[in-house]
């Protein structure tokens, strides 16, 4: 377990810490509480904890001059520093003495418990890392690459370093970061990430084009030969996802500039790092790379304006109740490049489609009480925008979203157009009639138009379309015509075929309902 001490001269502030994260579940042991700096120091001395929560304002001695004679004696320690309010000059201080973070009262939960996680890995790979130090002969290429891309930028490789990067066959001319990200991976289990790292171990490892390191929640791969070229690029990515297959798991990877120095390893672990951390914003299956282009950059050009949810949910209202989905898309899509210009995260722009399409259907409620029984359906559709990997997927689910409404909300013009459809197949079941095919006639999902022809007409498509076909080559057999002319006549190239589907839905062959009609 990891040894955290909490000082802070507020006794219920203390109190209220030891509870507020579940600190033994995150791998943490909280050893005691400290109400000043020199409470603080002795029970430094008796317990060494591994990490300290310290308070900036506290009367006597202040956090950051008990921070500094902690550091004097305990440069490894961890530390969170605690404030009421913003205090830009105190943050500057406390950075140059590299605390861990900067948690504003009142202390969020999930913020102290990322940085706790976060921490709980550092301080995991120090602690081998000072085992391995201990028995040199032990320590690994990974860890050695881990401990180059854990120091700040400007820190550089010391000749211990280097001279170990000989030894352990990681002198090389070029470096390259690539790092993967699984998504869905479970935070309490490792399995997904342990089976993608042998696959990717087996992949690059074994045929001297990579070594595979994890660290702060990403797989990652230190490559020896730069990948430059859109093939390079594009067989990197097909291995990568060769090896996220075979372990089960959905990936998104990307990849830094490559550099010709170990100790700028760095920075290109950081350019793909914050790639990664930006993905939402690039479209799926992509490997990312420095010049890899966000939506909305694809055809050069920037949105002119920003995003104003009124005008924006006013236009696409009148979009929708019209029907236009070609101008409810470009609608969607101008939104999202108003809100990257303005900035937006991905969870801010998430919720703000969430209010454009709340809005739009609480509207269209309004003026279509056939809506309302399908509420919780929509309410569910429109929460699992939150769901969605990027931009480019939220878009297209928003999209079939507004096209659900569409089609609710225009139920009686529609019952026409299903009328029409209808017409269509019973005047053309002879051709190779798909579903796809209508869908894009009438402008429709294909997957979407199916469902609304089940509702209809109570059957599937294609049940549906056999069921015509065998009302008519009953009609045809009625004339004396041979089995096989119905067949073709029907729609069926294959008279076994057309056999198995009339004994299916009539309950006997051709031939023998024929046979029945002339006695």
């Amino acid at each position: 377990m990891i040894k955290v001490l909490i000082v802070d001269d507020e006794p219920k502030l203390r109190e209220g810490l030891k509870s507020i994260v579940p600190w033994s579940e995150l791998g943490y042991e909280v050893v005691d509480t400290a109400a000043n700096g020199n409470e603080a120091l002795e029970k430094h001395k008796r317990y060494a904890p591994d990490v300290m929560l310290v308070d900036i304002r506290m009367p006597g001695m202040d956090g950051l001059q008990l921070i500094e004679a902690v550091r004097s004696v305990d440069p490894a320690i961890h530390l969170l520093i605690l404030s009421g309010y913003a205090d830009f000059d105190y943050a500057k201080r406390a950075i140059s003495h590299r605390v861990d973070g900067y948690l504003l009262k009142p202390v969020d939960e999930d913020e102290l418990s990322a940085y706790l996680m976060q921490m709980k890995e550092t301080i995991e790979q120090e602690r081998q890392w000072m085992a391995l130090n201990q028995a040199a002969s032990e320590i690994s290429r990974e860890q050695l690459i881990q401990s180059w891309l854990r120091q700040e930028q400007e820190a550089g490789v010391d000749a211990a370093s280097r001279q170990l990067a000989e030894q352990l066959g990681l002198a090389w001319d070029h470096y390259q970061v690539a790092l993967v990200y699984v998504h869905g991976s479970d935070e309490s289990s490792d399995e997904p990430d342990r089976l993608l790292k042998e696959k990717l171990v087996e992949a690059f490892e074994r045929e001297g084009s990579g070594i595979v390191f994890s660290l702060h929640g990403f797989l990652g791969l230190l490559m020896p030969v730069p990948v430059l070229s859109a093939s390079g690029r594009k067989e990197l990515q097909d291995r990568l996802e060769t090896a996220a297959s075979a372990a089960g798991a959905a990936i998104t990877a990307a990849m830094g500039q490559p550099v010709r120095e170990a100790a700028d390893t760095v920075k290109s672990y950081h350019a793909a790092k914050k790639l990664l951390r930006r993905r939402f914003f690039y479209a799926p299956g992509e490997l990312l790379y420095p010049e890899s282009v966000p939506f909305g950059g694809e055809n050069g050009a920037e949105p002119s304006e920003g995003y104003e949810p009124g005008p924006f949910m006013e236009q696409l209202y009148y979009a929708v109740d019209v029907g236009n989905a070609d101008i409810q898309q470009k609608l969607l899509r101008s939104a999202a490049l108003g809100m990257i210009r303005d900035q937006y995260t991905e969870g801010d722009m998430k919720s703000a489609f969430v209010e454009l399409l709340t809005s739009v259907h609480n509207k269209l409620t309004l003026h279509h009480t056939e809506l309302q029984s399908r509420t919780k359906e929509y309410s569910d559709r429109i929460a699992a925008i939150f769901r969605q990997r990027t931009v480019f997927d939220l878009c297209r689910h928003s999209a079939q979203f507004l096209e659900e409404l569409v089609w609710q909300a225009g139920r009686g013009g529609r019952d026409q157009e299903m009328k029409r459809i209808l017409d269509l197949i019973q005047r053309n079941y002879s051709d190779n009639i798909k579903l796809e095919t209508l869908a894009s006639v009438f402008n429709y999902n294909s997957a979407y138009l199916g469902k609304m022809f089940k509702n209809t007409t109570g059957e599937y498509f294609n049940t549906y379309l056999d069921k015509v076909r065998i009302d008519k080559a009953k009609d045809f057999l009625k004339q004396g015509m041979k089995v096989y002319q119905v067949a073709e006549k029907v729609g069926y190239t294959n008279v076994d075929y057309f056999h198995s589907k009339f004994k299916k839905y009539v309950g006997t062959s051709p031939s023998n309902y024929r046979k029945e009609l002339e006695l």
